[in-house]
């Protein structure tokens, strides 16, 4: 098996995709605003690109309420169930993820398409065998920022600035929600230069903000103050849990889309290093199981989620990563504290 690691240029990618008719982009399971923003951008590329092109975008696990307002006439379907593409195409592009484990169902579908499948991603794990093209740019602070690039060599553009604002907010989009509004630690000079360029194109900042991070329903915050009611913290409040069972999602009337990026809550604490929401899925035919979600501030003594969330069976980046047990929360909450613990104690 190959490394995780880049082995096909951007230039090579738009090569192998330049002559492709019927392409279906995917992304992870419940997807986000990077996850959105470049399988999109990917596509209204794409089919800019060519006029007989059909490239669309397939989702899984409950797309964000704000997806039909951000994608507007972007062709994309939401997969209900095990349901997967009904189409069969010419090529295959996976973005915002690698691994096998977060295509969720569509895995197998992707497996019987592996020799036409090329991944775009940016996170430090992944597994190489999803398709033999990947160009994984783990230096960058999202996924747009590859797709970017691939986004300018479809349509012979120099520059982001260049871009039709149809596909400049879409890659702001991702580049904006993976930095948290630009307050993250993975903030880099590079995030500011494209996010420039991309208010040049014409991008409207305020009615993103509006749309994406104050656009939440009444149900999203009552299952936050769900979440906030089981804080507990540990080791000196240096690590904080919370936990969202299904009974407290339901209590509330949220749905899946709605109790994400719960754990930037506890790093407010300013004793708090790495916070950890842990919540409780049902998986087909194998019961209960638990999501967690972690996040660590960057600076001396920083945790990094990412080797954590591996001995859990997950990954991601130094300071946000996830992993699924197949446990209810109260049998996974002991096993998440001891893998943070371990990996303090082995690092200090």
């Amino acid at each position: 098996m190959s490394a995780w690691e880049t082995n096909t240029s951007i230039e090579e990618i738009a090569s192998f995709l330049v002559n492709k008719e019927r392409i279906v982009v995917v992304t992870h399971a419940r997807p986000d605003g990077d996850a959105a923003g470049s399988s999109l951008a990917l596509v209204r590329a794409l089919n800019r690109a060519s006029k007989t092109r059909r490239a669309s975008v397939w989702y899984t696990g409950g797309p964000p309420a704000w997806l039909d307002t951000l994608a507007g006439d972007a062709p994309f379907h939401v997969l209900e169930g095990d349901k997967t593409p009904d189409v069969e195409p010419d090529a295959v592009v996976v973005v915002d993820t690698g691994s096998w484990k977060q295509l969720d169902h569509l895995a197998d579908w992707v497996r019987l398409h592996t020799e036409i499948t090329t991944v775009i991603d940016h996170h430090l794990e992944g597994n190489p065998d999803v398709a033999p093209r990947l160009h994984v740019a783990k230096e960058a602070a999202a996924a747009v920022q590859p797709v970017c690039e691939l986004a300018l060599a479809l349509l012979k553009l120099k520059s982001a600035s260049e871009l039709p604002v149809s596909i400049a907010e879409l890659i702001y989009t991702g580049l904006a929600t993976d930095t948290g509004w630009f307050r993250h630690s993975n903030v880099r000079p590079a995030v500011f230069e494209l996010a420039a360029d991309l208010l040049r194109a014409g991008v409207d900042h305020p009615k993103l903000l509006a749309t994406i991070d104050q656009g939440d329903r009444p149900a999203r915050l009552r299952v936050m103050a769900e979440a906030l009611g089981t804080l507990e913290l540990f080791d000196r409040d240096r690590v904080a849990i919370m936990s969202l069972t299904t009974e407290a999602i339901h209590r509330s009337g949220a749905g899946s889309s709605d109790t994400g990026g719960f754990s930037e809550l506890g790093l407010k604490i300013a004793s708090v290093r790495v916070s950890a929401t842990l919540t409780e899925v049902e998986i087909a035919g194998s019961g209960p199981a638990t999501k967690i979600s972690f996040r660590s501030k960057a600076g001396p003594g920083m945790i990094d989620v990412n080797e954590v969330a591996k001995t859990l069976g997950g990954g991601g980046h130094a300071n946000a990563s996830g992993a699924r047990i197949g446990l209810p929360i109260e049998q996974a909450k002991p096993q998440v504290v001891a893998a943070i613990l371990e990996y303090q104690k082995n690092n200090t």
